[in-house]
């Protein structure tokens, strides 16, 4: 154990401690995109421009996955207290607003990871795009000193489980938002 809380350490200096004023301001954007509420009104306003007559559809699966896994991160941050990086790291290089508790696990990773997930079942070749920028914000929320490495993976992992179980609930019609599949001959 104590090996991986001095990888998950080290790794969080070494990405945070490197910082340039043009890529600062990139991350904190990308950081900026995880939020799930912004994000929201990001998938609705990109589904209502291209693709109108699934926004419904397609929102309420992507809200219904993200509502999932947020549901469990905010239980985990409830029930496993951690402290953020600038609590252990007073040094570390904070961009934006500087949280002290509730790091583990990262919702901003979650809430892309299950956008992801989602998006790219509903929109093939749509991967291309979205799982980099998913991997992009979970990196910048550890390079704005927001959050450690291992908090990021999980935050991933938990987005992108909360994303096929959603869409697999979908395919066995425990939830609304299914497409109708007619029958093979």
């Amino acid at each position: 154990m104590d090996i991986l809380l001095k990888w998950n350490q080290d790794l969080f200096l070494l990405i945070n401690g490197y910082h340039h004023p043009s890529i600062d301001r990139l991350m904190l954007f990308f950081s900026f995109t995880g939020n799930g509420f912004i994000l929201g009104a990001i998938v609705l306003v990109l589904l209502l421009f291209f693709d109108r007559k699934k926004t419904v559809r397609v929102f309420s699966t992507v809200l219904l996955a993200g509502i999932i896994g947020g549901i469990v991160v905010h239980l985990l941050k409830w029930k496993i207290p951690t402290l953020r990086p600038i609590s252990i790291f007073p040094e570390a290089r904070i961009i934006g607003e500087t949280l002290k508790m509730g790091s583990f696990p990262s919702g901003h990773t979650q809430v892309c990871f299950s956008s992801s997930a989602v998006l790219a079942d509903k929109y093939r070749g749509s991967w291309k795009f979205l799982y980099p920028w998913a991997l992009i914000v979970g990196f910048s929320r550890i390079y704005i000193g927001a959050h450690f490495p291992f908090d990021v993976i999980v935050g991933g992992i938990m987005g992108y489980s909360s994303g096929k179980l959603v869409l697999w609930l979908e395919r066995a019609n425990i939830v609304a938002g299914s497409e109708v599949r007619s029958p093979s001959k």
